[in-house]
């Protein structure tokens, strides 16, 4: 049987599985689990990056900054750990990278006094955490499909210059569930958006599908600055200067033009899976071209780098750097006050 007989055989299974488990879901007939606290779900339609870790930790600051005690509750892909794992108390990490998942890890950097726990079970994960402290909202991160669990806000993030991609489902597609699903979110981001037809495109999807009325954001990521060890370098310091990158994210070809958008020289570079852990073999194979081709430094993401060991760091031929970036939402005191009111009328229930 040829490759793409095989994919459309597995994409006829996803689909009668996907669609089975939500009927059930519109039915009624699926039990949905309730936390105590109000829950902010974050999550999209698609495989692959759409934003979701700096747009979780984009709006857990600012809550934090809020004064509310915030907790994220994340699955945590492929980590080596099983069962719960409390990856940061909100005043330390406590778990190492392999431990929590790369992105969880992540957003424990990113989002200090905010507690982060992996678990499979984010209603067990939330009600442990009702059991130890006080927590006014939790964030589920990548949590679209996870509907077993209450949320007060179903926030959908979608790509602004690939949305749907061929509009299959897996494998066939890029499609986690029916584009039809997109009516179950409050809100919709759209990420990375490049241009004025690509907002149009995201409008239009909207309106085939009846969420016309559903608040639209249009949201972007900026480099601002390179971090070595405890160290930042500002985006300037690498204006023009030849370097070497790598990435296993998603979409790493956005990285690297991204990276050249800021007036890099990419001399190198070098794509792997995403999640990816590497090898003693594959580093010191981009340590050796990156030396071969001149390069003054090495850039990867700050995901790639919470998968790199220590020692690794500090014995490396040239200093590697992960590039920070910042997400930017527009209208974005639409937006806090949409997630603000929207906790607020929870608490008062």
């Amino acid at each position: 049987m040829s490759t793409s007989l095989l994919k459309k055989a597995a994409t006829y299974l996803y689909a009668f599985g996907v669609n089975w488990r939500l009927r059930k879901f519109h039915s009624g007939h699926y039990t949905i689990r309730k936390l105590n606290s109000p829950v902010i779900s974050v999550g999209n339609l698609t495989v692959g990056g759409t934003g979701k870790t700096p747009c979780t930790a984009f709006i857990a600051n600012f809550l934090k900054a809020d004064g509310l005690q915030v907790a994220i509750l994340s699955r945590g892909y492929k980590r080596k750990s099983k069962g719960l794992v409390e990856v940061s108390n909100g005043q330390e990490i406590l778990c190492e990278a392999a431990q929590a998942g790369d992105e969880p890890y992540l957003l424990a950097q990113l989002c200090p006094g905010v507690r982060v726990i992996v678990n499979a079970d984010r209603n067990e994960a939330g009600k442990w955490l009702e059991s130890k402290a006080k927590i006014d909202v939790f964030l589920l991160d990548d949590g679209y499909q996870h509907i077993q669990l209450h949320r007060d806000l179903n926030l959908l993030l979608m790509d602004g210059n690939n949305p749907i991609g061929n509009g299959q489902l897996l494998p066939t597609g890029v499609l986690r569930e029916p584009v039809t699903e997109i009516a179950r979110a409050d809100a919709v981001i759209a990420t990375r958006v490049e241009a004025e037809t690509n907002r149009d495109a995201i409008r239009e999807l909207l309106d085939l599908h009846s969420c016309g009325s559903v608040p639209l954001f249009f949201s972007h990521h900026e480099i601002t600055a390179f971090k070595l060890l405890n160290a930042i370098a500002p985006l300037s310091a690498f204006n023009h200067q030849p370097v070497a990158a790598f990435s296993g994210i998603a979409q790493p070809a956005r990285f690297f033009a991204d990276l050249q958008r800021n007036n890099l020289q990419l001399v190198h570079q070098q794509s792997f899976p995403d999640h990816h852990r590497y090898s003693q073999e594959e580093l010191q194979e981009i340590f050796q071209q990156a030396q071969q081709r001149k390069a003054e430094a090495i850039i990867t993401t700050e995901k790639d780098a919470a998968n790199l060991p220590y020692n690794v760091l500090m014995q490396a031929p040239l200093p590697i750097y992960a590039a920070q970036l910042q997400f930017k939402i527009e209208n974005e005191l639409e937006f806090k006050q949409l997630v603000r009111q929207k906790i607020n009328d929870c608490l008062q229930r």
